[in-house]
């Protein structure tokens, strides 16, 4: 997969470290939470953001810099297609079968606080390039229809963002790899989401 990808965490606060994140930024004269990004694991105890209380995720964006490539095994391009080029996992003529838990996302994430998690901590940077790739074995060259991936949405109080989740061939899912790591430009966002951005 190719095009804009996606890593980022969540990182569930109290409201005592949403005061403390507030008290540093006034203090420093910071005009954004980016600003204090290298200093959030000094201000939040236990805070690492490769290792959140909440989740962590690398994927791919679905904007319309995505599509998906598919190379021999002298790393040669085959196709270059368009996520619209690839199949459908709810069309009723598809060839394959799915598992009964296709749709069903690989790990729940949002930034979209509630009751039980009133203030999220959100950062993640956008790159351009590679950061997934999939290793497939066949006797047959693959087709761009043979493809199917399902999309996960990430929901915060200010705008969505879609992920592409799951990555199917033939019906079998596939698992995601990071030995091809090809990425350009790096665009940083933190965003700090308490009940009152949901009241709003």
């Amino acid at each position: 997969m190719s095009g804009t990808c996606f890593e980022g965490s969540a990182h569930v606060l109290t409201g005592n470290e949403v005061k403390k994140l507030h008290e540093f930024k006034t203090k420093n004269n910071y005009d954004s939470w980016e600003e204090m990004h290298s200093d959030l694991p000094t201000i939040l105890e236990n805070y690492d953001p490769d290792d959140t209380n909440y989740w962590i995720t690398s994927t791919a964006m679905i904007t319309p810099r995505l599509h998906f490539v598919l190379l021999d095994e002298n790393e040669d391009v085959i196709w270059d297609s368009k996520p619209d080029e690839l199949s459908d996992i709810d069309d009723e003529d598809t060839r394959f079968e799915y598992p009964e838990d296709a749709m069903d996302n690989t790990k729940s994430i949002d930034a979209y606080p509630h009751d039980e998690k009133p203030n999220i901590l959100l950062s993640y940077v956008e790159v351009r390039g590679t950061l997934i790739n999939f290793t497939i074995e066949a006797d047959t060259q693959p087709k761009p229809a043979d493809f199917v991936h399902t999309t996960q949405c990430l929901e915060t109080p200010k705008y969505e963002l879609e992920l592409v989740d799951k990555v199917f061939y033939k019906g079998q899912l596939l698992d995601r790899e990071y030995d091809h790591e090809n990425w350009r430009g790096k665009n940083l966002t933190v965003e700090v989401f308490t009940m009152e951005d949901v009241e709003e």
